[in-house]
């Protein structure tokens, strides 16, 4: 659960306030916080934290007019992904090609539908690259040929998503409205 708080200065001691509230509500139906996962923060001072797989941190906006909060893929969200693509791609053996990318491409639109609505343009960018690289190495492999390369010039990017049809659809798109904070400071707090 994450809370958020204005940073203004007539709302000084709100934060704890709103967690001293959370814990009167919760005890009365017999939950108590983690006291260890519990952070008061204040991201106006360039404090960050991670939420259900994201990075959370306030920065400027580019027109420099007021902030926004960047919601990132944490760092280990990004090997995850690369993992299942390792994953099925080891486990591809004899599998028809079309059919394994069909399989990668329901782990990309999965990992890509839940981190679009973030910041996650450079996560995309890495996690699209070692698809393209695991697919080319997987079909080098299946034509005995030489692997001094990774079918770079045979396995062209127009043959890997118009012929194989490998999933391309890494736009971004942010929640309406997500992201205009103005010097918020933000809680995160973890019940059990």
């Amino acid at each position: 659960m994450v809370s958020t708080v204005s940073g203004h200065h007539p709302k000084r001691g709100w934060a704890e306030r709103a967690l001293q509230r959370l814990q009167e509500q919760f005890a009365l139906i017999g939950v108590e916080r983690n006291r260890e996962k519990t952070k008061l923060l204040d991201t106006r001072q360039g404090e960050a934290f991670g939420f259900l797989g994201f990075d959370l941190r306030r920065v400027r906006k580019r027109s420099r007019e007021g902030y926004f909060i960047r919601r990132t893929p944490q760092k280990k969200a990004r090997p995850a992904g690369q993992a299942k693509i390792r994953d099925l791609s080891a486990g591809g053996g004899a599998t028809p090609a079309t059919e394994l990318v069909q399989q990668i491409n329901a782990t990309l639109a999965g990992w890509v539908n839940y981190f679009r609505v973030g910041n996650a343009s450079r996560a995309f960018s890495e996690v699209r690259d070692y698809a393209e690289m695991k697919i080319r190495t997987l079909l080098t492999r299946r034509k005995r040929r030489r692997k001094s390369s990774v079918g770079w010039r045979r396995w062209s990017n127009e043959s890997l998503y118009d012929v194989l049809g490998l999933y391309w659809d890494w736009k971004i798109q942010p929640l309406p409205g997500v992201g205009e904070g103005h010097g918020k400071v933000a809680a995160s707090h973890q019940y059990s």
